[in-house]
């Protein structure tokens, strides 16, 4: 991928930000609906637990969640010393869906999750960013590593 083009793909994603806020504010209203059948539904799940509705909460899980944000934005400024810049569309979606997800936190005391899956596994886009952020710093480092 030329530079150009992975300036113009990194500019794209903060509007995933904007879905997953605008998609938040939805189910907040009172937004419900079937996507498909009863398989996927859009609707408010309060997310109290930590990644995939794990049962803690508390202040521990929003503390946890800034150290963890703190420390991967620590990683970025590392890789942008290193000029390592093909990295920064993975922090950029890491930090930003764990920064949504923290500022539910904050301000509601729990997560806001809409994609609701068979009735047991609920997620939000800001989740997608998250694994995807991660996915894509693994799969770069690995590169490096070889």
């Amino acid at each position: 991928m030329t530079s150009k083009n992975g300036l113009a793909l990194i500019s794209l994603l903060p509007s995933l930000l904007v879905l997953d806020r605008v998609l938040k504010a939805a189910a907040v209203a009172g937004a419900r609906f079937g996507i498909w059948k009863t398989s996927l539904v859009f609707e408010l799940f309060r997310n109290t637990g930590i990644a995939f509705s794990l049962p803690i909460s508390g202040p521990i899980v929003w503390l946890s969640s800034a150290a963890i944000l703190a420390g991967v934005c620590a990683l970025a400024v590392r890789d942008v010393r290193a000029r390592r810049v093909d990295r920064m569309g993975a922090y950029i979606l890491f930090v930003l869906g764990a920064s949504s997800n923290l500022f539910d936190r904050i301000a509601y005391g729990f997560t806001i999750d809409y994609l609701i899956f068979f009735s047991r596994s609920a997620v939000n886009v800001a989740d997608g960013m998250i694994v995807a952020g991660a996915i894509w710093l693994i799969a770069r480092s690995s590169d490096a590593a070889a």
